[in-house]
């Protein structure tokens, strides 16, 4: 018999022909169905999930050389093995016993628990203030959830028909149904176009085409298809062969409750997942959601040209690119998507899965060379436990965005009132005018790309430098050889245009394509300045992230860096000021302090328009972001508001639903009753730490929310049971205070089942 303190030999009087069923009994399990030679104790296996669940880069491996070394025993693998079987039963046992909880509970109902996973998001109320969209949540791809093909590892699999999966993953089956959304968006889209327009002309704004090399900048191309590998073609979104599942595909609420997962398999981040994903949220949720995606942009297209797009419309879905990916995007997508400017999006930066994906990375190691049916156990158990503990955290999530918001409304009502600008700007009417105008912009294109060519051609000097000039006659054979061929072009050129005369130098059409040459020459530099400055935010980035000797070296790339920007910069300078009108020229305090992408975007006008307009000065661009932070964090306000009144109300039906369901099942179920009561014991403490929270939180200067629990609108989900309970019992007299002694009844005095070992263990106490 295994223990964490050590290991010894026991007799067991038999109570089952069956071997475990006498371990289970002195709270021990077999390593082995039929005849088992080691046993491990249930409380050994019980830490080891808990350690698990909160470090999850503690393999089955390392546990298992834990208890070697305890021991003074020699590890082998196959205790490993041995320890992996009994940790399996033991996670079985958990799940057959939560399952008939739930089913005695009614929360065995389809979609009971994403309907319950997030009190602040689905907790609602009566008479509470509506809010712009019902749902907040994020989904987002993450491939270090890898599970390499058992055909390239050594060995053969045996078959597992077990699944390891729970009610919120989505199936392969389902997800394959949308597998021909992309397609069939591409040709409804090449139906809405003319057959000639078609076949000359690709939509610039058309996701998955292939981009020019030809570098030319003059041209506005989809930045954002550029910059996010899961936006290419589906196509281009291969994965290695060696991996059966790519990774996984998550939407998370605001606060982290995971609403669905699934499988990414044998592929990169396809359409189909977020489509998927989408679609269930639609069919249980319904109305007024609000998600958030790294290519909302690109997606979007699809969405709308795809079988969902009438849901999509009636049930008003919509989505916004998260704030920290929206410093890549250009600016007209950013005016278009970004949640700073989506009216109901609050202060939510949408960047939720990355936090979850940062704690879920630590099972790659564990996972990548399991089982299918081990790999989806284990990222099982880490988002059930992540959900407990985003539970226990939710107050203080509430908390801190409630200070956020407060301090943000304050600090931009400040600004504005001393702005020149003022806080009654048009600054919703400017933003629309930007949008308009960038919209005109990106639908401008080249039309005469072979007279630019041609205008190049017709310098027949050939480009040499101070050295070469001086070598001239000494190679004057091939330079010759060179203007000659220089000569061949020109002539092909104006034999292909069609151009009897050679265009001087004062010619209107070589004048009018000069001027596009000059255009291209400054969007060249444009993005030469704008490529440099994203190296050195992200060099910057990195210098507060890493170990001295990193520092010391990217500190000497800053130095090399900026002396290459500032390069970049006399180049810009250069060819703004050839351009008519002239651009404003820039210096290198304006660019050290560029941290939005996008404004790089604003000096691409090939007209001059941007220039003229009252939100390009930079003054007012400030005062405008100033005047949208705020405007979020209002809304942010009323959200909080109302979830705030959500967990009062929840914290106040926890003491009735719970003590009473406990009376009631003591008579019908007692191991039931036994299991529910240690669950609300420490949920008990979770809602004590709530309640101390919202107490802070009402205490805020500026704090304009509820001050006492409302009434929940239904019980989603829920059974005759629940509804019954609530309705026989009576509110707490202090508005939802939570007593010490959660029921007047005593503990239940039948104990003795199965629960009874697994609580008590009584063989580690021999």
């Amino acid at each position: 018999m295994v223990t964490a303190l050590g290991r010894t030999i026991r007799r067991f009087k038999h109570e089952s022909i069956f071997p475990n069923v006498t371990l289970l009994r002195y709270g021990c399990i077999g390593s082995s169905p039929v005849k088992p030679s080691v046993a491990i104790t249930i409380r050994t296996l019980a830490v080891y999930r808990q350690t698990h669940r909160v470090c999850p880069r503690l393999s089955i491996h390392a546990e298992a050389k834990k208890l070697c070394h305890l021991h003074n025993v020699c590890y082998r693998r196959y205790f490993a093995e041995q320890l992996r079987a009994a940790f399996d039963v033991y996670l079985e046992l958990q799940r057959r016993i939560t399952a008939r909880l739930d089913k005695h509970l009614g929360r065995d109902t389809p979609n009971w628990r994403m309907l319950n996973s997030c009190p602040a998001c689905q907790y609602t109320l009566q008479q509470e203030p509506p809010l712009q969209y019902s749902i907040i949540c994020a989904c987002d791809g993450n491939n270090s959830a890898k599970l390499v093909d058992p055909a390239v590892r050594h060995g053969v699999e045996r078959l597992d028909p077990r699944s390891g999966t729970s009610s919120i993953w989505l199936s392969e089956p389902y997800v394959d149904m949308f597998t021909d959304e992309v397609g069939n968006a591409r040709n409804q889209q090449s139906r809405s176009r003319s057959a000639a327009t078609a076949a000359t002309i690709h939509d610039p704004d058309d996701p998955w085409i292939e981009e020019p090399e030809s570098g030319d900048s003059s041209e506005p191309v989809s930045i954002c298809v550029d910059r996010w590998r899961n936006a290419a073609p589906e196509s281009r979104k291969k994965m290695f062969a060696i991996f059966k599942k790519s990774g996984i595909f998550i939407t998370v609420c605001r606060h982290g409750f995971l609403l669905t997962i699934c499988d990414m398999v044998r592929s990169g981040e396809l359409m189909k997942y977020p489509i998927a994903s989408l679609n269930k949220l639609m069919k249980v949720f319904g109305k007024n959601i609000l998600y958030g995606y790294d290519i909302k942009c690109a997606l979007e297209k699809i969405l709308l040209h795809s079988s969902l797009a009438n849901r999509i419309k009636e049930l008003n879905l919509h989505g916004v690119v998260p704030a920290f990916h929206g410093h890549a995007h250009n600016r007209l997508c950013q005016v278009q998507h970004h949640s700073k400017y989506k009216v109901g999006a609050g202060k939510e930066d949408f960047e939720t899965c990355e936090r979850v994906f940062s704690e879920s990375n630590a099972l790659a190691p564990e996972t990548r060379n399991a089982t299918e049916f081990h790999r989806h156990q284990a990222l099982d158990e880490h988002f059930r436990f992540a959900d407990m503990d985003k539970y226990a955290n939710l107050s203080n999530f509430i908390y801190n965005n409630y200070v956020q918001a407060l301090e943000a409304i304050a600090a931009t009502s400040t600004f504005l009132a001393e702005s020149p600008v003022g806080p009654d700007a048009p600054f919703e009417a400017d933003l629309d005018d930007e949008r308009i105008l960038l919209e005109k912009m990106s639908s401008k294109k080249d039309a005469a790309p072979v007279e630019v060519d041609y205008v190049k051609a017709l310098d027949l000097r050939p480009n040499y430098s101070s050295k070469d000039i001086g070598n001239v006659r000494r190679r004057h054979t091939h330079a010759a050889a060179k203007r000659d061929q220089k000569q061949e072009v020109v002539e092909d050129f104006e034999h292909q245009m069609g151009i009897d005369e050679r265009w001087g130098p004062n010619h209107p059409e070589r004048i009018q394509a000069q001027s596009r040459i000059t255009h291209r020459l400054f969007f060249k530099a444009v993005d030469d300045v704008e490529r440099l400055v994203v190296m050195r935010l992200l060099e910057l980035t990195k210098l507060q992230m890493n170990g001295y000797k990193l520092r010391t070296q990217i500190s000497k790339a800053l130095k090399s860096r900026a002396t290459a920007i500032r390069n970049a910069l006399q180049r810009y300078n250069k060819y703004a000021a050839e351009m008519m009108p002239p651009r404003p020229s820039l210096d290198w305090n304006q660019i050290v302090e560029y941290s939005f992408l996008a404004e790089f975007d604003l000096l691409r006008d090939s007209n001059g328009q941007i220039q003229t307009k009252r939100w390009a000065n930079p003054l007012y661009r400030q005062a405008s972001a100033q005047y949208f932070d705020r405007v979020r964090a209002q809304e942010e306000l009323e959200r909080l508001n109302v979830e705030v009144g959500r967990l009062m109300t929840k914290i106040r039906d926890d003491t009735i639903y719970y003590p009473n369901t406990i009376a009631i099942l003591s008579t019908e179920d007692p191991p039931l009753a036994s299991e529910l009561s240690r669950q609300w014991e420490q949920l008990l403490s979770v809602n004590s730490w709530h309640q101390r929270r919202i107490h802070q939180i009402q205490t805020l200067h500026g704090y304009s929310g509820p001050r006492w629990p409302g009434t929940r609108l239904g019980a989603a989900g829920g059974n005759s049971l629940a509804h019954d309970v609530l309705a026989a019992g009576s509110a707490p007299t202090d508005e939802g205070i939570i007593n010490e002694e959660p029921y007047d009844g005593e503990r239940m005095q039948q104990v003795e089942g199965y629960i009874d070992g697994l609580e008590h263990h009584a063989a580690d106490d021999m």
